[in-house]
């Protein structure tokens, strides 16, 4: 529906998820906010009723409520194209609070946003990486309770139009501030180009980070294949188990079958934790993870020469390639140079299906369920072939 420009609107609706530790999550939803943009806000609690919960969970593995509130604004009376949005949440065992202001120009082609953020998680069962509780313990304890993770980002956004295409350029600045447990700092440069050709649509990606740091939160490290946790507690999907097998999320020697885009986003190494070996044969290190990396992605979208039979079902399809270095965890090298790992790439062919049919639910974001299928990858696990048949699935666009 269109906003009323007569009154300030309010509306309401209930919301229902699951999850392994919390079971049924009773929750209700009240937005409003006048022509989209004066005083919005959107505000969601939930009470977690146990019911349909995993078995042998104890009362300390989940919480009993969750809420999320944010609230955004214009800054009109003081500056033009400006606006402050503040959020406060408890999900799946972390607090997370901001306070954001942004600046655009008038065109809206450039923009600058900066977020005071910090993360306090109090309930670690929610955790759906199990890498480094299992191997890497020392990094894991860093980021279990009782830590705050407090930061300042600068989000720097330019975007612009060329022929046959459109393109975003984002400069961010993160770095630990006063209060956290923490000691770290990134700048990464990413750009993202949208071409046609003729009836291709070319989707691409180039992606830089620099890190630095003493003391990192592994939850907002930098990982190979796709988002960290910090990145993965966005989604109701991905930030706890329920919705996807917890079998399908776990890092292990072989690679896995659930991709959440972001990081460096190379999916063919999704689940894999990408093993770096001695000269003796001894594992050095696992490079699943890094501070600092570089990253290209490519998707060529054919969709349109698919049977009308197939693309009128909201059915998408595209050939996709990934590669990208990161910095190992193998304390031996010395230098500069060979402080990254080889370079990895995958390639192979993916399908979308859209559902966007929510009827009166008209808040309700479309879902988009993703397969990929990585048929090469130039570094392979031990026991498969660089040419094989793999799969992964996703929720979106892996970017």
């Amino acid at each position: 529906e269109y906003p009323d420009w007569r009154n300030y609107e309010v509306k309401f609706k209930p919301d229902l998820w699951w999850n392994n530790y919390d079971g049924i999550k009773l929750g209700l939803n009240i937005n409003g906010g006048y022509m989209n943009h004066h005083h919005l806000f959107n505000a969601t609690g939930w009470f977690n009723t146990r019911l349909l919960q995993e078995k042998n969970i104890t009362s300390r593995n989940y919480d009993n409520y969750s809420y999320r509130l944010n609230y955004n604004t214009n800054l009109d009376n003081i500056t033009l194209n400006s606006r402050l949005k503040l959020n406060s949440q408890f999900l799946a065992g972390l607090y997370t609070n901001k306070i954001s202001i942004e600046q655009s120009d008038r065109n809206g082609k450039n923009k600058i946003k900066i977020d005071l953020l910090s993360l306090y998680r109090t309930n670690d069962h929610y955790l759906i990486n199990i890498a480094e509780n299992r191997l890497e313990p020392e990094l894991y304890r860093r980021t279990k309770n009782k830590r705050i993770n407090n930061r300042i980002d600068i989000n720097i956004e330019h975007k612009y139009k060329y022929t046959h295409g459109n393109g975003k350029l984002n400069l961010a600045i993160k770095s630990s501030t006063l209060g956290s447990a923490y000691d770290y700092n990134i700048l990464s440069f990413t750009a993202k180009n949208n071409n046609q050709l003729d009836k291709l649509k070319i989707t691409t990606r180039a992606f830089l980070q620099i890190g630095s740091g003493s003391y990192w939160a592994t939850e907002s490290k930098l990982f190979l294949a796709g988002a960290n946790t910090e990145e993965m507690m966005n989604s109701k999907f991905t930030r706890t188990h329920g919705f996807v097998p917890v079998d399908y999320l776990s890092y292990d020697y072989t690679t896995n079958h659930f991709h959440s885009g972001g990081g460096l986003n190379l999916r063919g190494y999704t689940g894999y934790l990408c093993p770096e070996f001695n000269t003796d044969g001894s594992i050095a290190s696992f490079d699943y993870s890094g501070t600092s990396g570089a990253s290209f992605n490519t998707e060529i979208d054919f969709s349109y020469y698919l049977p009308y039979s197939i693309r009128k079902n909201n059915i998408d399809a595209y050939l996709f390639a990934d590669a990208g270095i990161i910095t190992s965890n193998n304390l031996t090298k010395e230098n500069y140079k060979n402080s990254f790992s080889e370079l990895r790439a995958d390639a192979g062919i993916g399908f979308t299906y859209t559902f966007d049919n929510f009827g009166p639910l008209e808040k309700v974001k479309p879902i988009i369920i993703r397969l990929d299928m990585p048929l090469f990858l130039n570094r392979a696990p031990a026991d498969d072939d660089f040419l094989q048949l793999r799969w992964l699935i996703g929720i979106n666009r892996a970017f």
